[in-house]
């Protein structure tokens, strides 16, 4: 398995992955990888506040612990896109909600849940968020591979440039 992403139509873009994932770390003000209610009620800073936080944690806390972790968030966006809806609905909204606008409800997705929930104890909500877990990690194993070849190459250039030296 390479460092590299399949391109499906079910799973977000690369790109609207990441911005899921910028909007969940403006929202976990501490930064650490969940959000509770506390930081979505001042992130959305008005009398709605408390409505739309309540609105998001019924949706998204798969758990139900009352904090959405990272994988929750990244697995709910994915159930949204899996459920149907095209990647410039989700860009819209995902944009609205950068702007602080209202959480809104997607059509098909509480109906994805409660079957999932019903038919199979939540397991494809489950498998969603493992996914979602070692995507993450694979992402970090990826960056980390990177950097150690790239510091590996940069000790061995300056050795190279050393050995060049001592020979002048």
């Amino acid at each position: 398995m390479g460092c590299v992403t399949q391109k499906q139509s079910r799973v977000l873009s690369p790109k609207l992955r990441d911005k899921v994932l910028r909007i969940f770390r403006k929202i976990d003000v501490d930064g650490s990888k969940s959000i509770d209610k506390e930081e979505t009620a001042k992130y959305w800073k008005s009398n709605f506040a408390k409505l739309n936080t309540n609105a998001l944690f019924k949706t998204v806390d798969f758990d139900g612990s009352g904090s959405i972790t990272e994988d929750e968030w990244l697995a709910f966006w994915q159930i949204v896109k899996r459920s149907g809806h095209s990647e410039k609905e989700i860009n819209d909204e995902l944009d609205n909600l950068l702007e602080g606008k209202a959480w809104v409800k997607f059509r098909n997705v509480d109906e994805y849940i409660m079957r999932d929930q019903k038919e199979k104890q939540g397991q494809n909500i489950h498998k969603i968020v493992d996914d979602e877990r070692k995507k993450l990690d694979h992402s970090i194993e990826c960056l980390l591979l990177f950097f150690q070849q790239f510091f590996y190459f940069q000790l061995e250039r300056e050795r190279q440039l050393e050995l060049q030296t001592l020979k002048q």
